[in-house]
């Protein structure tokens, strides 16, 4: 009996270190994805750059072209900066969500940027998801309202910036937290704030990449108006009674950005 047990555990060890070996090769799978993408998104910026080079160094003493200033002359910015009060529309879910956020960060020569980006949850009391989950006890469905939000390093590069329409390409790589909450009312008396009972039903940190297109517009020369169309992916985002890909959605944004460009 000894040896027949001796081979069954080793079996069942077996069968573990193949399971664990499995999940790490999926996820490394997965990483490596990502890496090669990043990679390739890096090398057709700077083919961008390459590109608009000889033109990059004659537009250092360029007039830039905006809808309403009419003055002219040289505009040359080795280094600027810009704030970003922005707002989105995508879905988590099967749900609407506005996302309205805040950027900022230095522009190098006119053409790249390299800055800070946040968003977060701005619906009303929170993202609400009708029948979230069922309660075996009372035989009812319950909703939840979510909260939290995204950010992380923005990186950017822009294809002939002093024309008055050009187009630009964001890439964000950072991390986000989100959480369900219930609020539940208690007490059958009355109505005051601490008849509600405040319950944390699942959370989560996620990380996320999200690269995206913008066309933008020189109104004049420290403003521009852009919309961005992006893609949110975030590969390990856990969080209870939300499906898998829950966030990896499209996001449409309108941004106003204010500096010296």
């Amino acid at each position: 009996m000894a040896p027949e047990n001796s081979h069954s555990q080793g079996y069942f060890r077996l069968n573990i270190l193949n399971y664990n070996y499995l999940c790490f090769d999926k996820n490394l799978f997965w990483m490596k994805k990502w890496i090669i993408f990043l990679i390739c998104w890096q090398f057709y910026l700077t083919a961008f750059a390459q590109a608009t080079q000889v033109a990059g160094s004659a537009a250092s003493a360029k007039e830039m072209n905006t809808v309403f200033d009419k003055e002219g002359g040289a505009h040359a910015v080795v280094l600027g900066y810009f704030i970003e009060l922005n707002g989105g529309y995508s879905r988590f879910g099967h749900e609407n969500v506005f996302l309205p956020g805040i950027s900022m960060g230095l522009i190098f020569n006119h053409h790249w940027t390299a800055g800070l980006t946040g968003s977060f949850i701005g619906n009303p009391k929170g993202l609400h998801f009708h029948h979230l989950y069922h309660d075996s006890a009372s035989a009812t469905w319950h909703g939840a309202n979510l909260y939290g939000g995204y950010g992380g390093l923005l990186l950017e590069y822009t294809l002939f910036p002093k024309s008055r329409l050009h187009l630009s390409f964001p890439l964000i790589l950072g991390g986000g937290y989100l959480y369900f909450d219930q609020q539940q009312h208690h007490n059958g008396a009355t109505h005051t704030y601490h008849d509600w009972r405040q319950t944390y039903l699942s959370r989560d940190h996620f990380f996320l990449v999200e690269p995206g297109v913008k066309a933008e517009c020189n109104i004049i020369r420290t403003l521009r108006i852009g919309i961005t169309v992006s893609y949110r992916y975030s590969p390990d985002l856990d969080l209870n009674f939300a499906p898998a890909g829950f966030i990896n959605q499209f996001t449409a944004r309108l941004g106003l950005r204010f500096g010296k460009f």
